[in-house]
């Protein structure tokens, strides 16, 4: 009867853990996505090169007004910001279109840690649980804007010879190399035609041409995309021919993309066994676990503990050796 209280206790302790965190995530994303929608009405009004859009006042003030949420949105996202003093968050969630800041994106994974730190100490009845929570949601938090990237980059590059291929065409029949991107990006796919879309945007508002495409190869961080920009910075500084330096760029890219299918095909074998390596260790734990769930009690205090984080890391480091050693760059 007590142990049946005490489980009744223990769930409802969760349940209202689980509901307290959950709320304030719903808080905290309803306000970032206030400030969201702000920011793309402004963009949509940038893109607008016409003028018929309706511009409302509250998306061209300088800042929120005073007892609005979104107020409180600039705050947090401002306090949680400053911990990315370099700036490395922000540029790999760019990079990866994930349309947060560095501020928001470290104040929803902490409420997401929180969460199951909370409800992870409870179920195990053991901080080491909550502990491990939180690495875990750190550690995804960290990897999935660098994995949204690299994806993003790869489509990138897989779009850029055909596009410079086409604009070369274009810019051979007698359109001017920005009427030819802005002709090309109305009907590319996305990711290239969303970056496009911006630098249409820049040059709308006065920036040139070429500074707005050395923005977009630096904030996509595409390296062919920085060496087609500099040849035609190169060309626009010099003067000649732009449709024969776009097509020869292309050929070029054509070329380094099949290197970097053959590389990847041949590396395949050394990143599974990385895989397989260390997912062998996770996989005899969680099957004793099942089999025996005393058996592992002894690893979890004392001299067990140290063991156990010590062997976590070395398993890391592993890994991490295995995949720096297929990661070769073409």
């Amino acid at each position: 009867m007590t142990a049946a209280l005490q489980l009744a206790g223990q769930g409802r302790a969760l349940l209202a853990a689980v509901l307290v965190g959950a709320g304030l995530t719903t808080v905290v994303l309803a306000m970032i996505l206030r400030v969201r929608t702000k920011q793309r009405t402004m963009a949509q009004i940038l893109d607008d090169t016409m003028g018929k859009a309706e511009i409302p006042v509250e998306v061209v003030s300088e800042s929120p007004e005073r007892g609005e949420l979104s107020t409180l949105t600039v705050r947090i996202a401002g306090i949680f910001g400053r911990i990315d003093t370099t700036g490395a968050l922000e540029r790999r969630l760019e990079r990866a279109d994930i349309p947060l800041r560095s501020g928001e994106y470290i104040v929803i994974s902490a409420a997401i840690a929180v969460i199951l730190a909370v409800g992870a100490g409870i179920m195990v009845k053991s901080p080491f649980a909550s502990v491990v929570a939180v690495v875990l949601v750190a550690g995804i938090a960290w990897y999935l804007p660098s994995r949204r990237a690299t994806k993003r980059i790869n489509l990138i590059q897989e779009q850029l010879p055909d596009a410079l291929a086409l604009m070369a065409a274009s810019v051979e029949g007698g359109q001017t190399f920005q009427r030819s991107i802005d002709m090309y990006r109305r009907d590319a796919r996305a990711p290239l035609s969303s970056e496009l879309d911006r630098v249409m945007a820049e040059v709308a508002v006065g920036s040139d041409l070429v500074v707005a495409l050395e923005n977009m190869a630096e904030r996509s961080g595409v390296e062919d995309l920085k060496w087609a920009v500099e040849a035609v910075r190169i060309q626009q500084s010099t003067g000649g021919r732009l449709a024969p330096i776009l097509k020869t760029l292309s050929d070029f890219m054509r070329t380094r993309q099949e290197v970097r299918r053959e590389v990847q095909t041949l590396s395949a074998e050394g990143r599974m066994s990385g895989y397989v390596l260390f997912a062998i260790p996770v996989f005899l734990v969680v099957a004793l676990e099942l089999k025996d769930p005393g058996y592992l009690k002894p690893m979890m205090h004392g001299a067990g503990l140290v063991v156990l984080i010590g062997t976590a890391g070395l398993m890391a480091l592993g890994f991490w050796i295995v995949r720096r050693m297929v990661d070769i760059k073409v």
